[in-house]
């Protein structure tokens, strides 16, 4: 059976939806713009390289939420880092950050929903009898599964599975369970920095 919102519909409808977001609410992306640059006068877009459909690279962008020429790049944010700006913890706390990805949307790089835009040596990552190749048959999305309820605080062996899980049945209702679950998860501040260890 053809999968017509999959096929024909999705990538459209999400375009338009993103298009129709921006310009709804341009006004509240300047005010955010405006209040990064006043706080430490860096760089307002953060990019970094992701992986997307068939692990070809991409652009992805955010409204930045770290301050610029920080230490220890690569660890991965938690709860109390001083390397996030006082903008930036409002911004990660209700995901605001994630905003300008909508123009990776309409670019074609992203959809609203699909598999988590990893990095490239996340992709290095295996998992012993159980291959995650498939999440890069699809579009990296704005909104995944993993976010319904884990957001930052799921490793990687959940947030693959649950990738594959999405890619394998994708219908306009269970796309619109997990925008409306994750909007939810938002809304309450659950998990928004990874589970605590040992720095």
């Amino acid at each position: 059976m053809i999968r017509i919102y999959e096929k024909h519909m999705k990538q459209k409808l999400e375009r338009f939806i993103s298009a129709v977001i921006l310009a709804v609410f341009w006004p509240l992306l300047l005010i955010i713009a405006i209040s990064i640059k006043l706080e430490d006068g860096g760089k307002i877009i953060f990019t970094q390289d992701r992986l997307g459909k068939d692990k070809k690279l991409f652009k992805i962008y955010k409204f930045r939420t770290m301050k610029e020429n920080h230490d220890n790049p690569d660890t991965r944010t938690f709860l109390g880092d001083i390397r996030i700006t006082r903008v930036g913890r409002i911004l990660r706390k209700t995901s605001l950050d994630e905003l300008p990805q909508l123009f990776n949307i309409l670019k074609g790089d992203m959809a609203i929903v699909g598999p988590r835009p990893i990095l490239a040596e996340e992709a290095e990552y295996k998992i012993e009898g159980f291959s995650y190749d498939k999440r890069f048959s699809k579009l990296p999305g704005l909104f995944c599964s993993i976010d319904m309820k884990y957001r930052a605080a799921a490793d990687r062996e959940k947030q693959f599975r649950m990738d594959v899980a999405y890619v394998e049945n994708i219908t306009f209702k269970k796309d619109f369970i997990i925008v409306a679950k994750t909007a939810l998860t938002v809304l309450r501040g659950s998990n928004v920095y990874a589970a605590p260890r040992n720095r």
